[in-house]
């Protein structure tokens, strides 16, 4: 079976948000810049995330504290009783803030949130 990627509706409407927004030009149009060919920093996570490829350090991959809440709800949406991490990523290297709030397993890569550190932590 391939891997899917599912997303939130809180991810589905924080992502409408930053695809107009300017600052996010390069995230979505621009070059990561640690490849000659040219691909967006989103093009490359969704494909490392398609093939389960990991993720360069570039994008500082690093777990989140969330809530026992959230952790149940995915719980709950995936059909599972494993151990929940959730993750967060950088697309503009360590220093950055356009982040993207994820859940990875075998079967799916579920997208929560995306957006900056504020807007993101004030919804979740």
């Amino acid at each position: 079976m391939p891997h899917r990627i599912e997303r939130t509706a809180l991810f589905h409407k924080q992502f409408k948000k930053v695809k107009r927004n300017p600052r996010w030009k390069p995230v979505f149009q621009g070059q990561v810049p640690f490849l000659s060919q040219k691909i967006s920093p989103w093009q490359f996570v969704i494909s490392c995330f398609f093939q389960q490829a990991p993720l360069p350090d570039y994008f500082y991959v690093h777990q989140l504290s969330v809530s026992h809440k959230l952790k149940q709800q995915l719980k709950r949406r995936l059909g599972t009783t494993i151990t929940i991490e959730v993750l967060e990523l950088h697309f503009d290297g360590h220093n950055g803030d356009h982040l993207l709030v994820y859940h990875d397993s075998p079967e799916v890569t579920t997208l929560l949130a995306i957006g900056s550190h504020s807007s993101i932590f004030d919804q979740l």
